[in-house]
């Protein structure tokens, strides 16, 4: 696993993947929409402030229809191995089971 800052650069190239492959702008605002976050949330992801959580990582690895492993570089099995691998940064708040099916 490698720095929140390259983590950032990884999550800027996935969303500008979403943009060309559909042909239109992907801004991170529409990004952040779509994952239930604000784009302030994105910007500080993409400036590499900090780890997102797991699940996060996934929804933003859908939305913009890459792979976990693009953005990660590694393939994690499970939650508990992506978080021993960004142990000692910097992870923002949790989201709820609940809020992933609104």
């Amino acid at each position: 696993m490698y720095s929140p800052k390259e983590l950032g650069l990884k999550v800027k190239k996935a969303r500008e993947h979403r943009a060309k492959r559909s042909g239109q702008d992907f801004s991170q605002k529409m990004l952040a929409f779509k994952i239930g976050e604000t784009s302030k949330w994105v910007q500080k992801l993409e400036k590499g402030q900090f780890y997102p959580e797991w699940d996060a990582l996934n929804l933003i690895a859908d939305t913009c229809g890459v792979d976990i492993e693009f953005l990660t570089e590694e393939k994690f099995e499970s939650e508990v191995e992506y978080e021993e691998a960004v142990k000692g940064g910097y992870v923002t708040r949790r989201i709820e089971q609940e809020e992933l099916y609104l």
